[in-house]
């Protein structure tokens, strides 16, 4: 809506205006520090792991242009790529990877490549893959304008050219599309599938007979930006790699000053939601931060933020596990379940990170 049309109308009548609103993290989502007591298990600093699955009676994981295996303590690569790994998927004896560039490769655990599909649609921003009974798969593309480290300015524009790609060999076929950065896909009983909307705050469900048609509510109106999901046991686990912030949303309700901000500020200094704060004295919102005798208090407005959730078989937010404001375990952008452990991959940590499933 032309703004000058929105600013009368409210001027009119304020019940007219439309304002972002930042809902409570409450009930499943109530603050806690959950993953700051949890096991770190690669060595400090090495690694970014971007996705992880268990494979090959190990943790497959990704970071940069690799993918590494932990077994026992010890990491080995697996394989290098020329463009970066992302997303994951244990199909049989094989994991494929989404690497950039390129689209999907079919990896064994000699490290062997094989190309599954480089077609156009699957060959950059590839977010998530699930696998299908019957042995298609089905990929998130976030954007088909940015690649997969365009999540920023994708929010600044308003992106929705995401899709849903469905593959069957090496054939692509694009299912749905005009989506908020699609960031998660995962089966769901009745032959639907959960789809994580990042820019949309919700995760939804989708006929996989259908996928262009109408979607199902899941879980809408969420305080994060949802990510990647797994299946675990009657529910789900998502990654939740930022949190919204009211000042983040104040400045997508008001297109001028957002235009400003990214004509004339690096994308580095922008004022969106981070994978890892370092906080040094040039951000943006160190006047506005809480702060007492110089300690970073957890309630502080965040930057980034440390979250994976789970989702019952009804769609509420059953727990969580979160590493707040003042903590480092920030920037969940994958998870995974092997056995009744809980694994996360902490991009902002530059880690993994495990714990009891049962706790």
């Amino acid at each position: 809506m032309n703004r000058t049309v929105a600013a009368i109308k409210e001027w009119i009548n304020p019940a007219w205006a439309r304002h972002r609103t930042v809902p409570p993290m409450e009930a499943g989502l109530r603050p806690n520090s959950r993953l700051d007591e949890s096991r770190v298990l690669l060595p400090e600093g090495a690694y970014e792991p971007d996705d992880v699955v268990p494979a090959w009676g190990a943790l497959v994981f990704s970071s940069g242009n690799r993918v590494c295996a932990l077994r026992d303590g010890q990491v080995r690569t697996v394989a290098e790529f020329g463009g970066a790994a992302g997303s994951l998927a244990a199909v049989g004896e094989a994991v494929v990877v989404a690497v950039e560039g390129t689209g999907l490769v079919a990896l064994d655990a000699s490290g062997s490549a094989e190309e599954l599909c480089t077609d156009d649609a699957v060959s950059s921003c590839v977010t998530d893959i699930a696998a299908l009974p019957d042995g298609s798969l089905l990929l998130t593309v976030g954007s088909s304008q940015e690649r997969a480290d365009g999540w920023a300015r994708a929010l600044v524009r308003g992106d929705r050219s995401g899709r849903i790609v469905r593959v069957d060999g090496a054939a692509a076929r694009v299912e749905a599309e005009g989506l908020a950065w699609p960031s998660g896909i995962e089966p769901a009983p009745g032959g639907d599938v959960l789809v994580s909307l990042s820019l949309d705050h919700r995760i939804e469900r989708r006929a996989v007979a259908s996928l262009s048609g109408r979607a199902r509510p899941f879980v809408a109106n969420l305080p994060v930006y949802p990510g990647r999901l797994v299946a675990a046991g009657d529910g789900w686990w998502a990654a939740a790699p930022y949190v919204r912030n009211r000042i983040t949303e104040l400045l997508l309700d008001e297109p001028e000053v957002l235009a400003d901000m990214t004509a004339t500020v690096a994308p580095r200094d922008w004022f969106v939601p981070r994978l890892r704060s370092t906080n040094p004295y040039t951000d943006t919102p160190q006047m506005g931060q809480l702060r007492v005798l110089g300690v970073l208090k957890p309630w502080a407005p965040a930057r980034s933020y440390g979250l994976v959730f789970r989702m019952d078989a009804g769609g509420r937010v059953a727990e969580s596990l979160q590493s707040r404001v003042d903590g480092e375990r920030h920037g969940v952008t994958g998870v995974a379940v092997r056995g009744g452990e809980l694994v996360v991959a902490a991009r902002g940590y530059r880690n993994l990170l495990a714990v009891d499933d049962e706790e």
